[in-house]
């Protein structure tokens, strides 16, 4: 086998991984292992960071009565799902680093790429994942009981997504509904 079998082997993987993922916004009740959690933080320690500041946190959640009650401050969540990891900004650790979070956007990057980066790894792991930005702040930090420094960014369901109700196929875009080569405008080689 040369290397680039190889390489292509890897490629294929990860796009097939991109390609088949999907957001579930409905779980059985099963627990999520906790090996199976593990590797997932795993994923999100292994995420780009702007500097490589490393200005996040992650809080997991399992407790039903928690999950419960922060679904009732998110409107963006619909039914429970068996575990939660809310993304945290540290605002001390952001400080130290000298990052500006009124204006320094690339918080909200890293908040992305480590998100996906949990997400790709649950549906690596046979879990489903739904990320959710509409939810209350301040009602979160409540419920987790944060110091004030730690602002939750991004909360992400997970588990093991409930059987597939048949809805209608989404229409995917094409490279070429969204991209230019060179510039506005300019069509592909």
């Amino acid at each position: 086998m040369t290397t680039l079998d190889a390489t292509d082997r890897r490629a294929e993987a990860v796009m097939e991984a991109i390609r088949t993922r999907r957001v579930v916004r409905d779980y059985t009740p099963e627990a999520v292992a906790d090996g199976d959690l593990r590797k997932i933080l795993e994923a999100a320690r292994w995420a780009s960071s702007g500097g490589n500041r490393r200005i996040h946190k992650l809080i997991v959640v399992r407790n039903p009565t928690t999950i419960r009650l922060i679904r009732m401050m998110s409107p963006g969540m619909r039914p429970l799902a068996p575990a939660l990891i809310v993304i945290c900004t540290d605002a001390e650790k952001a400080a130290r680093a000298q990052v500006p979070l009124d204006t320094h956007k690339t918080r909200w990057v890293d908040v992305g790429t480590m998100a996906m980066n949990m997400m790709l790894a649950a549906h690596a792991l046979g879990l489903g994942t739904c990320p959710i930005t509409s939810f209350s702040r301040a009602g979160s930090a409540v419920m987790l009981e944060l110091p004030p420094t730690l602002l939750p960014e991004l909360i992400l369901t997970l588990g093991h997504p409930a059987p597939a109700i048949p809805r209608r196929k989404p229409t995917r875009l094409t490279i070429e509904d969204f991209t230019y080569w060179e510039r506005y405008g300019g069509t592909a080689p």
